[in-house]
């Protein structure tokens, strides 16, 4: 199943655009939202329509809110009654029920358009505690995840012939776990890029101050614009934190290698270290902004995105690149001029890039023979990878970034699963020319909830017919609607 499929909303206008906005609901009348929450406390349970699983429920619903970082929570039993006198009444029945009325409740709460679909799933084993949070109150992380599903678990430790399973997911925890998951990827990733570096830049100069000084260079590029992402406010986004560091350092080690092949060649004909590195910068630096430069230019094209975080992320490698080249230039020159850099030349003519360096003139020869046949073919294959690149579509999702052993995404797709999603989407549908209270307006919006329901991947549509529907009292619900 898909993840965060959204569960539709039909509504109906009967306005346009220059009607006046939608009155207040009475005093005496109070707005219900199934889809608010900023946690989803999801809980899973056979046990739910039994007379202990309720008692054990409603202890947990009860130990939730009795937390201060909680500001309300909504559930099934909270959800108002379809009854023709409107009186409250708790969809679950007290401990001392009997069977024939748990049964009964379960049937009517299955036929609740407010329950099924949305607080409680189709097979009646999945309940969803929308809660709210009171951020005042939040010390930590842990506040808005583990507590409310460690109070939740401790209740239900009260009635040990019930299980229920307490997970917890939503906006906030998936923002959180999003955040430990890009935190523990910048990591892992950017150990794997400078681990990869080195071991390079060791098999190519085997000398050791060779390999430090090409490791230093975009290592103080990487440093450099990450201070830059900082300052700019620019280092929540997962690209800025786990793509660019790697890739800067491929760069930076890329032109760092040209640079120092350069110094240790004038180094090893004699030269001195201020007139190596002004030789090698004079032969080399324009080739190294040339090739920064273009680099710039293609990932700068991501400006012109629409979407946020991929227009964020040119910005960065705009500047990335262009402070790596700053460091390369500028580090490796001097770090070679200095003591480290001392024996830099050592072993010069004996190691791998020495070796071979004067065979890529072949590969030149062959391209430079052939530029007319190598244009082409690289023409046609840029307008054959253009357009398959117009080809592409989106698909964003909220696990995307989700460490999938984690709790949230865990939950999620068990929400995906027997709800159809986490997320909601409204379907507004107007009537302009047509008189307030006319069944023809119910008419149009059963057929819209019927084409909703006809796709696979929307969860339960909710709408005003599917609610007139469910009230008791005889007639159809355009009848009612009139």
């Amino acid at each position: 199943m898909p993840d965060a499929v959204p569960r539709q909303q039909v509504t109906a206008e009967q306005s346009n655009e220059d009607s006046p906005p939608p009155r207040r609901p009475p005093a005496n009348v109070d707005p219900i939202q199934v889809d608010t929450g900023s946690v989803i406390v999801v809980a899973d349970s056979d046990d739910f329509f039994t007379p202990e699983g309720a008692e054990a429920i409603r202890d947990a619903v009860a130990a939730i809110e009795a937390l201060p970082q909680v500001d309300s929570l909504l559930w099934m039993d909270r959800a108002p009654m379809m009854n023709i006198f409107g009186l409250a009444e708790p969809i679950l029945p007290r401990k001392n029920a009997s069977k024939n009325r748990f049964d009964a409740a379960k049937k009517r709460a299955l036929e609740h358009p407010l329950v099924v679909g949305q607080l409680l799933s189709p097979d009646a084993k999945t309940m969803l505690l929308m809660v709210n949070i009171d951020w005042m109150y939040i010390h930590d992380d842990a506040d808005c995840t583990d507590a409310l599903r460690d109070a939740a678990n401790a209740a239900v430790a009260d009635h040990p012939n019930v299980k229920i399973q307490f997970r917890v997911t939503g906006n906030v925890p998936v923002r959180l776990s999003r955040a430990a998951s890009n935190r523990s990827n910048e990591i892992k990733y950017q150990i794997i890029g400078y681990s990869i570096a080195l071991t390079v830049a060791f098999i190519l100069f085997r000398g050791l101050s060779a390999v430090l000084i090409v490791g230093l260079a975009p290592a103080m590029g990487v440093f450099w614009t990450l201070g830059i992402f900082h300052f700019l406010g620019w280092n929540d986004n997962p690209f800025n934190t786990v793509i660019v560091p790697v890739l800067l350092c491929m760069v930076g080690f890329t032109d760092g290698v040209h640079m120092m092949v350069h110094i240790r060649k004038h180094r090893a004909a004699g030269l001195s270290a201020t007139d190596a590195a002004r030789i090698s910068i004079r032969e080399v630096g324009l080739a190294c902004w040339l090739t920064s430069f273009t680099t710039a230019i293609g990932f700068g094209s991501l400006v012109l995105a629409h979407h946020e975080i991929v227009r964020e992320f040119g910005y960065c490698c705009v500047i990335g690149v262009l402070t790596t080249f700053i460091a390369v230039i500028t580090v490796i020159p001097l770090a070679c001029a200095s003591p480290l850099g001392r024996r830099v030349h050592a072993g010069y003519g004996t190691n791998l890039v020495d070796k071979n360096l004067e065979r890529i003139t072949g590969i030149i020869d062959f391209v430079l023979e052939r530029y007319r046949l190598i244009s082409w073919v690289a023409i046609v294959s840029t307008l054959v990878l253009a357009v398959t690149t117009l080809m592409l579509r989106p698909d964003e999702r909220l696990t995307s970034n989700l460490a999938a052993s984690s709790e949230p995404a865990q939950a999620l797709a068990h929400i995906d699963k027997q709800f159809g999603g986490m997320e909601t989407a409204n379907v507004s549908v107007g009537f302009p020319d047509v008189a307030e209270g006319s069944g023809e307006i119910v008419t149009v919006i059963a057929k819209v909830e019927a084409v909703l329901r006809s796709e696979p991947l929307i969860g339960h549509p909710l709408s005003i017919h599917s609610l007139l529907r469910a009230l008791p009292g005889d007639g159809d619900a355009e009848t009612r609607m009139s």
